[in-house]
C-alpha cells in the first residue's frame, strides 16, 4: 500500500526489508539492517504520535530513537508529551509544529523531529475498525488506489 501511495513520488522510497525476511523483525533490527545497506546517506523514521506514546514498549526502543533521524508524526487533538524518555532522548528532539518546515533544519546530527505538518485526523487504526463494521467512510481516510487495493484483497475484512 506505501508503494501505491510513493508510486509517483521519485524522491521516496519503500524498504522492503520487512516482508522479505523469514521472520517478523522489529523495528531495530530493520533500522540496522537498512543503516548496513545505505551507508553515509541520512534516513528518517517516521512513527506516528500513538507510537511515539508507546515507544518504551519496543524492544531496544533507545537504540531505535539513537540510531537515525526520527520524525514523529502528531493528530489534531491527539495529546503528545516527552517526559516519558529519558534526557538524552529528550535532548534529541526539536520540535517543529507550528513552524515553516520548508526551513533550514537546524543541525546535520540525527534528532527526533516532531511535526504537525500532516494535519489530519486519520489513524490506520480507525480505518481497519471501519473496515471490520462495513462503515465505507474509510475511503474518506486513504487515496483511492489504497482504498481499491484493500478492497480487492479483502484486506483487514
Amino acid at each position: 500500500m506505501l508503494c501505491l501511495l510513493t508510486a509517483n513520488r521519485p524522491n521516496i522510497s519503500v524498504s522492503k526489508i520487512e516482508i522479505e525476511m523469514p521472520e517478523k523483525p522489529y523495528s531495530v533490527e530493520t533500522l540496522k539492517r537498512i543503516k548496513a545497506e545505505l551507508m553515509g546517506d541520512k534516513i528518517f523514521f517516521v512513527i506516528g504520535a500513538d507510537s511515539w506514546m508507546d515507544i518504551k514498549t519496543w524492544r531496544e526502543w533507545q537504540t531505535v530513537l539513537l540510531m537515525t533521524n526520527v520524525i514523529v508524526m502528531t493528530r489534531p487533538g491527539y495529546e503528545i508529551s516527552f517526559d516519558h524518555v529519558t534526557d538524552e532522548i529528550r535532548n534529541r528532539i526539536i520540535d517543529l509544529r507550528g513552524h515553516d518546515l520548508n526551513d533550514k533544519m537546524p543541525t546535520t546530527e540525527d534528532r527526533i523531529f516532531v511535526t504537525d505538518a500532516v494535519n489530519l485526523d486519520v489513524s490506520a487504526t480507525n480505518i481497519r475498525r471501519k473496515i471490520r463494521e462495513v462503515d465505507a467512510s474509510w475511503r474518506d481516510d486513504v487515496p483511492k488506489e489504497v482504498a481499491n487495493y484493500i478492497e480487492k484483497y479483502q484486506i483487514y475484512s
